[in-house]
């Protein structure tokens, strides 16, 4: 039988009566081996669906209304089917942690499949051992690089102090330009009207407050942490005795050094240089140059000389090195949110009144305008007085009608103009006033934002040079932090048993690893050559498994943590398991959707009860979740619920004559759908619509 066959024996078997379901099997045996024996021809599986059901009810054309159901009343289990795959609940990834683009090789690896014991845990086996000759090579370096750093303690402080200066002279110019944009501010509106829109602003206060961080932040001194380690260091060190004056005497960063500041400042040294080297030809300099550096090696033991000894001795001295505290270079900004949320509250045209001005642009350009106005309305009265008594004039035939036509020419252009200066006067208020009392305002806001931008150009430029004058400093720390970081990889590249476990090469989910494109990756063997962070073994842990499974879009909604779950076994068919659910993904699975974009799964984890020691990774499994079980509810066939103009409907089976009926449905499962109202207990239903016939099923 084909499978379209299949489908339509299926589809016609799930809406028949028991009886019948019967004797359509033996019809359809005698049918398809005689349809086999005679390569005997159909046009389509419904004409065979139909001669069988002919056979059965008689001929009778209406033969959809035979095939009931009768609601039934009862407990309901809500159930959702699934396939998936057992894993472990919980596994151990060990991972390459050692660093490098070109990966490392594995000299030695635990056997496949090796069941790690408790013993074999307590005991460190040695699951995996990478090649660690390159990181020998690169300790030999990096203790070279350390040694090397130690003698790049000097900076110049000198640049440090014209930077200092040039911040200085920077800061006045954009202060001064601040003064002269407030200026230009009062010259417009006036000084106590201005003064009372600062103040309703708080610009005032929030540049003290912001100058008061930055300039705290400007006049902040050296690290600290150089201090201490010049204090530590004469208190501790040994030091070695030499002439200030014989600069051969001197080690040779402090000679390098005092022969720049020579050279740059005309043969002679600065005066706070010359001060320093009188302290230190009585007390000498500290073991490494002026600012305490510490000599650093290894002997044949590969115990760490001079330097670390300080850290040994004096632990917070080792962290302050090691994390050195930031510059705090955070400022109160004038235009931040509050700020603007009371900006936008101002209105300039309520100022647009020769009562609230003071004297100022503004308030003559207003009185200008008011006058004018003044002045052209006085023209149209006297223009309007004039035109009365050239009309009685021409009335009496004093004066000819194009003399009063004149006049009255007069009189409509001096009440145009007056139109014109009132239409002046209020595009003024309206819109010129404010949008010159906004720029004035926008520029006192720009000069002072200037001024707070000049100050942090400042301090990040105090930043720069205070990081040049420390920078060896933390170069050697750095460069310490390198060493200690190759010496762990070095512990790393010898990887012990932490847990017990079935030893599995590769990573856990092998499906992700080809998804992400790692398929490509060498296999994992004695002599492979494997990558940062790439997964050698999977130790899954037995004792706890579960079904990895994806739900399907429909019914994820239906699906929660907490939920029973009955699980079967594909390999074991007749064994029956039981579960829960312990998680549901809230997006879709990236690497089915990659495969299939319009599929939406959704991975679920269930987790098996119980310990089964004849379970593993990788098995197929059927989970079936009950979401839902009703106790006393009435139900019926999925197919027995239909649609008509957008309602839920079924057909009730009147004696032969079809009823149909709303319902309300409920919930529903793959066979039975709840009915909730609408349909009583032991009501017959179709199973197909009086519309449907039986050649559609087929075909």
């Amino acid at each position: 039988m084909g499978p379209a066959d299949q489908k339509v024996w299926e589809k016609l078997l799930d809406k028949v009566p028991t009886p019948v379901k019967d004797y359509i099997g033996i019809l359809k045996e005698r049918f398809l081996t005689a349809k086999k024996s005679t390569q005997y021809a159909i046009g389509s599986a419904g004409v065979l669906v139909l001669a069988l059901l002919l056979t059965v009810f008689g001929g009778d054309a209406n033969v959809e209304s035979s095939i009931t159901f009768e609601a039934r009343r009862g407990g309901l289990e809500i159930t959702v089917l699934e396939g998936g795959s057992l894993e472990a609940l919980q596994s151990q990834e060990i991972r390459s942690r050692i660093k490098g683009r070109e990966g490392v090789k594995i000299l030695n690896i635990v056997e496949e499949g090796y069941q790690v014991t408790p013993e074999d845990v307590d005991a460190g086996l040695v699951l995996v051992e990478l090649d660690k000759a390159a990181l020998i090579d690169q300790q030999l370096n990096q203790e070279i690089a350390v040694e090397t750093a130690e003698a790049t303690y000097i900076e110049r402080r000198a640049e440090y102090e014209i930077q200092l200066n040039e911040n200085m002279t920077a800061l006045n110019d954009a202060r001064q330009e601040m003064r002269f944009a407030r200026l230009e501010f009062e010259k417009f509106l006036g000084g106590n009207l201005v003064s009372g829109i600062i103040r309703r602003l708080e610009i005032e206060e929030r540049l003290a407050k912001a100058e008061a961080e930055d300039l705290e932040a400007m006049s902040r001194s050296l690290p600290s942490s150089r201090n201490s380690i010049e204090e530590i260091a004469e208190e501790r060190a040994p030091r070695p005795a030499f002439d200030p004056t014989d600069l051969n005497s001197m080690p040779p960063p402090v000679r390098e050094r005092i022969e720049q500041m020579m050279a740059e400042n005309g043969g002679e040294l600065p005066p706070e240089m010359l001060e320093r080297m009188q302290q230190f030809a009585q007390s000498g300099f500290p073991r490494g140059g002026p600012f305490g550096g510490q000599g650093r090696g290894r002997g044949s033991g590969g115990a760490v000389r001079d330097g670390p000894a300080i850290a040994e001795e004096a632990p917070e001295l080792r962290l302050e090195l090691l994390e050195p505290e930031p510059l705090n270079t955070e400022v109160t900004l004038l235009m931040d949110d509050s700020y603007m949320a009371i900006r936008d509250q101002l209105d300039f045209s309520q100022y647009a009144d020769m009562e609230a001005l003071e004297d100022g642009e503004a308030k003559q350009e207003l009185r200008r305008l008011q006058d004018e106005l003044q002045v052209s309305q006085e023209e149209y009265l006297l223009a309007q007085d004039r035109i009365e008594g050239q009309r009685r004039l021409e009335a009496r035939g004093f004066i000819t009608p194009t003399e009063l036509e004149a006049e009255e020419l007069n009189l409509s252009k001096a009440r145009n103009k007056e139109a014109e200066k009132e239409t002046a006067l209020s595009l003024y208020i309206q819109y010129s006033f404010p949008k010159d009392a906004e720029e004035k305002l926008s520029d006192y806001e720009n000069a002072i934002m200037a001024y707070q931008r000049q100050l942090k150009e400042n301090i990040a430029e105090k930043a720069q040079e205070e990081a040049r004058f420390s920078s060896a400093e933390r170069k050697y720390n750095l460069e310490r932090v390198k060493l200690a970081d190759v010496e762990e990889q070095i512990d790393l590249a010898t990887i012990v048993a932490e847990r017990p476990g079935l030893v599995v090469y590769g990573a856990a989910d092998q499906n992700q690893m080809r998804y992400r494109g790692s398929s490509s990756q060498e296999a994992i063997q004695e002599g492979a050559t494997v990558r940062e962070r790439q997964a050698i073994l999977t130790i899954p842990d037995m004792r706890e498994m579960a079904v990895k499974t994806n739900i399907h879009e429909s019914a994820v909604q239906r699906v929660g943590v907490g939920q029973s779950v009955k699980v079967s076994i594909d390999a074991f068919p007749d064994v029956s398991l039981t579960g829960v659910v312990t998680k549901v993904a809230v997006v879709a699975d990236s690497a089915n959707a990659f495969m299939n974009p319009d599929l939406k799964v959704y991975p679920t984890t269930i987790k098996i009860h119980g310990v089964h020691d004849w379970l593993r990774p990788g098995m197929s499994a059927e989970v079936e979740i009950l979401v839902d079980q009703l106790s006393d509810t009435v139900y019926v066939p999925l197919q027995a619920v239909t649609y008509w103009d957008d309602k839920r409907v079924v057909y009730v089976d009147n004696i032969g004559n079809p009823e149909r009926r709303e319902v309300e449905t409920g919930t529903f499962s793959d066979s039975f759908i709840e009915i909730r109202s609408g349909l009583r207990e032991g009501e017959k239903v179709l199973l197909l619509p009086p519309q449907q016939s039986i050649m559609e099923i087929g075909v």
